[in-house]
């Protein structure tokens, strides 16, 4: 079970989270005490056996899409709601633990019983603080939850997911005036060797998409990472050019599989500027 705490906060501890609320209407001794009776209820009313309405839950559609943060929302007809993406939620004190006012999205619903007990983390909460309900009235703190999973069943795409891999919407087709056959959302390619080559240098893996010459690309992260020249010279890659901010320069370009990253090094710039 979780050892709750009594007093996880004090005026210095507190303020990093709230410069805004201090700034406006100066955090106070009273907003302390308020975050630590918030804190120790929260705490208190925690389960490693039932979720509870504030808990945190790791999400997986049956897309694929990855949600390492959803939040629990309330319950009804043995299912839970869940806040895929929540902004910090308003909480109040309830009987059986927290009530909360959630905003963000998107929502969906899941059979309780489905949830699996995965740890505990820390997660950000807000309620108003000594001046009420105002602008920037909110204090904000953190709190220790249970955090479950749940990972829909039937996936489309067997154990492909968004948290390590890149997933890419692609339409094929001709557009007046423009040089590109495949499009999607600010990404394109010219033509199909172009596609070809971007599935293999990216390991991708093609599926058949929800219309006629759509398809979705499951592919390695592309990331930039900046080295100095030394580091670059010592870097055993074969070279070539990619714009990087632009303008065309020597890349090396290496593979993480365990992340599933394609990994673009490249020299960092001399930012220096002489002084005259």
């Amino acid at each position: 079970m979780l050892q709750t705490r009594t007093a996880a906060y004090d005026l210095q501890s507190l303020l990093p989270m709230n410069g805004l609320y201090d700034h406006e209407h100066q955090l106070r001794q009273a907003d302390v005490d308020m975050a630590n009776d918030r804190v120790a209820h929260i705490e208190r009313t925690r389960s490693d056996k039932q979720p509870k309405i504030g808990d945190r839950v790791i999400y997986v559609s049956e897309y694929g899409d990855w949600y390492g943060n959803a939040l629990l929302e309330k319950f009804e007809n043995g299912k839970c709601s869940l806040c895929l993406d929540p902004y910090v939620p308003f909480i109040w004190k309830s009987p059986l633990g927290i009530g909360c006012s959630v905003s963000g999205g998107p929502f969906t619903s899941v059979p309780t019983a489905d949830l699996h007990f995965v740890g505990w983390t820390e997660a950000c909460y807000k309620d108003w603080g000594h001046c009420g309900a105002c602008g920037n009235g909110s204090v904000t703190f953190m709190a220790r939850v249970a955090q479950w999973s749940y990972r829909a069943p039937n996936p489309i795409y067997d154990e492909l997911t968004t948290e390590t891999w890149r997933k890419i919407y692609l339409t094929r087709r001709e557009m007046p005036d423009s040089p590109y056959l495949y499009h999607g959302d600010g990404f394109a390619l010219r033509d199909d060797a172009e596609f070809n080559q971007f599935v293999q240098d990216f390991e991708g893996r093609v599926f058949p998409g929800s219309w006629e010459n759509q398809y979705i690309v499951w592919c390695y992260r592309d990331v930039l990472k900046p080295l100095s020249q030394a580091e670059w010279d010592a870097l055993d890659a074969p070279a070539s050019r990619r714009k990087i901010y632009s303008e065309p320069q020597p890349v090396k370009v290496v593979k993480n599989h365990s992340t599933h990253e394609c990994i673009c090094c490249y020299v960092r710039p001399d930012l220096h500027i002489e002084q005259s």
